[in-house]
C-alpha cells in the first residue's frame, strides 16, 4: 500500500492533519479505514484532539484495547495527552527518550523539548538520531519536516538544505505527500528571490482554498505564513487584507501577540513605524514574554552597554 499518493487511504487525513484541520481529523469514523492503517488514523486523531485542547484519554484506551500490539504507540500518546490535559509542565516519559524507536516518538519528543523547554538543540539531536538510525523507514517524513523547520528558525540554511537533500532521496511518490510539499515550500522561501518566494506563496494560497470551517487554528497558521511571504513580495495591499483576516479570527494570548508583532512589521514597512510604540504597549499587555519583546530587550541591553563603555569618564 502506498500511503503517499492521492490513491492512498491516508492521503486526505494526512493532508488535513498537517494543514491544521484538526476538527475534520478528529471527526473521522476509524471503522471506515482498513485494519492495517487504523493505528495511524488513531494517532492523528489523538494528536488532533490534543491540539484542540481536548482530553483524548478515552480514545487512547480504545486504541490500547483494539491494538494491543501497538502498546508503545499508545504509551507515547498517553504521555503527550497527559502533558497537555493535566498541564504537568514536565514529562518523565519524554525526558527518558534518548534514542527514538519510531517516527511519532521522535516527533513528539522533539516537540516536547521545543515547546516545553525551548531546547531546540535537544530536539534536533533526537530527530537527527532517529532519521540516521535503522528504525526509520521510507514512510517517515515528519522528522525531516521538523528538522528543516528548526534549522531555518536559527538561520541555518545550509543545514536545512542538507536535511532536504536527504529528503529528496525518498520514493518519487513521496512528493505527493503534504509533508514533502510543506518542507519544499519552506526551503524555496528560505532561498529567497522572487520566483522561489512566489512559488511558496502560491502553494499556501492553494492550501487556504480548503474549507477551514471549525478549524480556525489551521487557518490562522496558513494566513500568518502567507502574510510573511506576501510582505517579502512587497504586495502590501494583499498583506493588509491578510492581517484583517487574521484579526477576524479573534484569537487571544500567543496568537494575538503574533498578530501585533506582524502589525509592527507592516507598520515599519508601510508607515515608517508610525504606530509601533502603541503596538508595543499592546503586545506587552497581551504577552509580556513575546519573543519580539525579549529580542528588543536584548538589543537595548547591548546598546546600553556600548554607551556605557564609551561614555567619557567625567560623565560617569
Amino acid at each position: 500500500m502506498n500511503d503517499f499518493n492521492n490513491s492512498g487511504e491516508l492521503y486526505t487525513i494526512r493532508n488535513q492533519f498537517y494543514t491544521g484541520q484538526h476538527q475534520k481529523v478528529a471527526a473521522y469514523d476509524v471503522q471506515l479505514f482498513s485494519q492495517v492503517v487504523r493505528p495511524k488514523v488513531l494517532e492523528l486523531q489523538i494528536r488532533s484532539h490534543v491540539a484542540l485542547a481536548h482530553d483524548a484519554s478515552q480514545l487512547i484506551d480504545d486504541g490500547r484495547t483494539q491494538f494491543a500490539d501497538h502498546a508503545t504507540l499508545f504509551d507515547l500518546l498517553q504521555a503527550w495527552n497527559d502533558l497537555h490535559a493535566l498541564n504537568t509542565g514536565d514529562s518523565t516519559y519524554f525526558e527518558a527518550v534518548n534514542q527514538a524507536e519510531f517516527e511519532a516518538q521522535a516527533c513528539l519528543t522533539a516537540l516536547y523539548w521545543t515547546k516545553v523547554h525551548g531546547n531546540h538543540e535537544q530536539a534536533i539531536s533526537i530527530l537527527a538520531g532517529f532519521v540516521s538510525s535503522t528504525a526509520a523507514s521510507a514512510h517517515d517524513l515528519e522528522p525531516y519536516l521538523l528538522l528543516v523547520q528548526l534549522h531555518l528558525i536559527h538561520g541555518r540554511f545550509a543545514e536545512a538544505s542538507k536535511v532536504y537533500a536527504q529528503f529528496q532521496k525518498f520514493p518519487v511518490s513521496a512528493r505527493d505527500d503534504i509533508v514533502y510539499q510543506v518542507t519544499e515550500s519552506w526551503i524555496s522561501a528560505a532561498k529567497g528571490g522572487f520566483d522561489n518566494i512566489n512559488n511558496a506563496s502560491c502553494f499556501y494560497d492553494e492550501l487556504l482554498a480548503a474549507d477551514f470551517d471549525g478549524d480556525a487554528h489551521g487557518k490562522y497558521h496558513l494566513l500568518s505564513v502567507l502574510f510573511a511571504l506576501t510582505v517579502q513580495l512587497k504586495r502590501y495591499p494583499e498583506a493588509q487584507d491578510l492581517l484583517e483576516q487574521i484579526d477576524q479570527l479573534q484569537f487571544k494570548n500567543d496568537a494575538a501577540g503574533d498578530l501585533l508583532a506582524n502589525r509592527m512589521t507592516f507598520e515599519y514597512l508601510t508607515k515608517k513605524g508610525e504606530n509601533v510604540v502603541v503596538l508595543l504597549r499592546q503586545l506587552a499587555g497581551v504577552n509580556p514574554n513575546h519573543a519580539l519583546l525579549a529580542d528588543l530587550k536584548d538589543k537595548n541591553a547591548i546598546f546600553d552597554a556600548i554607551v556605557e563603555k564609551y561614555q567619557p569618564a567625567n560623565a560617569k
